[in-house]
């Protein structure tokens, strides 16, 4: 796949500018839900911010630049949700933290959820891993700081470090895939009790050792 440039032509430092990116980059994830990767265009997505193309190509060269600055918005949105929701665990007991835990995977990914999926979808292309890695990154430091504050509950084979990462990989996929192939799971609720169901067997059960 050809390397293309995604890094923004310039950032916006007055308030007027900082206003058109703004209005830009939502029109950007309208159309992008509308329309789809393909059928997206920076003209119609400057048709639709109510700037000229010559205004929109001021700030982001392509498609794929506009795509990239969605992804890195969006991961700071997910980190954002998911901060204000652990401030909250100071003094919650493991199980309530656990669910609050499995509710914030699963807000994180119900911002715009048909954003969500077309993004994540275009990562490769666009070459945005990196920030995507860092938003699971920091919310694995968090579910880790809370295991690590009732590490004298968990089995000596579950230590906080390790389990941190099993929990947050598991969650993310999960939810991930609920959100783009069976959001009737979590219009049930049906998701979030079969994931708290699957964190407690994992947590309170101590793991087996292989017979040699």
């Amino acid at each position: 796949m050809t390397s293309v440039d995604t890094t923004p032509r310039k950032l916006p430092r007055q308030t007027r500018s900082r206003a058109t990116v703004d209005a830009i980059l939502e029109a950007a994830a309208q159309v992008l839900v509308e329309q789809g990767y393909e059928k997206t265009t920076t003209a119609r997505v400057a048709e639709r911010a109510g700037v000229s193309v010559g205004s929109l190509y001021q700030y982001f060269p392509n498609k794929e630049s506009l795509v990239a600055a969605l992804i890195e918005r969006h991961a700071g949105e997910m980190v954002t949700v998911a901060e204000a929701a652990f401030a909250g665990l100071k003094t919650a007991s493991l199980e309530d933290g656990l669910k609050v835990i499995i509710r914030v995977g699963i807000d994180t990914h119900r911002i715009s959820p048909a954003l969500h999926k077309i993004l994540f979808e275009q990562v490769p292309r666009v070459g945005r891993m990196a920030e995507v890695m860092n938003t699971n990154q920091r919310i694995t430091e968090m579910i880790e700081r809370f295991l690590r504050a009732h590490a004298h509950r968990l089995p000596r084979s579950r230590p906080p470090v390790v389990a941190a990462v099993v929990l947050e990989t598991a969650l993310e996929a999960l939810t991930h895939k609920a959100i783009t192939e069976h959001p009737d799971l979590l219009a049930s609720g049906v998701l979030e009790k079969e994931l708290y169901q699957l964190a407690v067997g994992y947590l309170f059960h101590p793991a087996k050792q292989a017979s040699s």
